[in-house]
């Protein structure tokens, strides 16, 4: 995946917002011949359309953005002074950006979503953690924790984000850090740490498996344990369906929250949508997407780093049970 820089952001969304607007162009001018090739190649390898709905997704989600885009040119310019004023229409815009993506997306691969507790998220301030197995996964917690509650969460994204310009604008407007995961280590946590400060009763949400799971990554992360950590290897082997959770962005929050309660959001049901290779194979129609939000009060968190890891290991098995137990069910 592209990693545009963080400098130089006007350069940056000129060229982005540009290849969505041509983009989505192209597919309204072209819809007449991609329709049609939908819906024989649909008929030949008869996996339900899926070709056709995913151009049909591609054309709503790059117009999506269109819209978004423009509802963001005209708060930033009618609102522009009135700071305040302007983050609560940030918020309510990324709000309706994820529910509209994920209601085209749930309604075109008839996905029956299902989020068990999601209020355990709150009250805040509340450090989030979340697997991260899909490229929509992002969504869940806008649509069901925030938007329902108005409930504000700060995101900790990686860097590559940046490449949608809707996220790259307001992700950047809004308190969230793009993490760049090849870059300085110590600069990034500092990063993250800047973030929390005066959270007051938000949230903060991070993905400590820093990347999408997947049985290749998986093996690579345990030899990645085995090597650096050989203590953890034992826990890092019995997990099988999430990756071994990267303890740095998680450490660096607890240090700098000492008070701050955890969730923990467990899902399974997204993994056939993490590039398009998945979603043409046809396997994720009519998935059954079943989520669930449990909080672990931080009296129960050690304070020792060692402890502490071995916590998170915990959680993540608990996770990782979640998702064997949803996929069996």
């Amino acid at each position: 995946m592209v990693k545009p820089k963080k400098e130089r952001p006007v350069r940056r969304r000129s060229i982005t917002i540009s290849l969505y607007l041509t983009t989505w162009v192209l597919l309204t001018l072209l819809a007449p011949l991609w329709l049609v090739a939908g819906v024989i190649i649909g008929a030949i390898r008869r996996r339900s359309f899926v070709t056709l709905r995913l151009l049909i997704f591609a054309w709503v989600f790059f117009g999506i953005a269109i819209v978004a885009l423009v509802r963001l040119a005209v708060a930033f310019v009618f609102l522009r002074g009135r700071p305040d004023e302007l983050q609560a229409r940030l918020f309510r815009l990324q709000q309706w950006w994820s529910s509209a993506i994920l209601r085209v997306v749930g309604r075109l691969l008839k996905l029956d979503v299902r989020i068990d507790d999601p209020e355990a998220a709150l009250p805040g301030p509340t450090i989030v953690l979340m697997r991260h197995a899909s490229i929509l996964d992002t969504l869940l917690p806008s649509v069901y924790v925030q938007r329902p509650t108005q409930w504000r969460v700060r995101y900790i994204l990686k860097q590559e984000l940046l490449f949608d310009p809707c996220l790259d604008i307001v992700g950047n407007a809004l308190p969230n850090y793009f993490v760049d995961r090849s870059g300085d280590r110590g600069r990034e946590l500092e990063g993250i740490r800047a973030l929390v400060e005066d959270l007051g009763d938000e949230g903060v949400l991070i993905y400590p498996e820093g990347t999408r799971f997947s049985a290749e990554k998986l093996v690579r992360a345990r030899k990645r344990v085995r090597k650096q950590s050989p203590e953890l290897a034992l826990a890092a082997e019995a997990l099988t369906h999430v990756l071994p959770p990267r303890t740095g962005g998680v450490l660096t929050l607890l240090d700098a929250l000492p008070d701050v309660d955890c969730a923990i959001v467990a899902h399974r049901g997204l993994e056939g949508l993490q590039n398009v290779k998945d979603v043409l194979s046809g396997s994720v129609i009519g998935s059954k997407v079943r989520g669930k939000v449990w909080r672990v009060p931080r009296s129960e968190i050690p304070t020792p780093n060692e402890e502490r890891i071995r916590w998170l290991y915990e959680q993540w098995s608990r996770v990782d049970a979640f998702v064997k137990d949803a996929e069996a069910g």
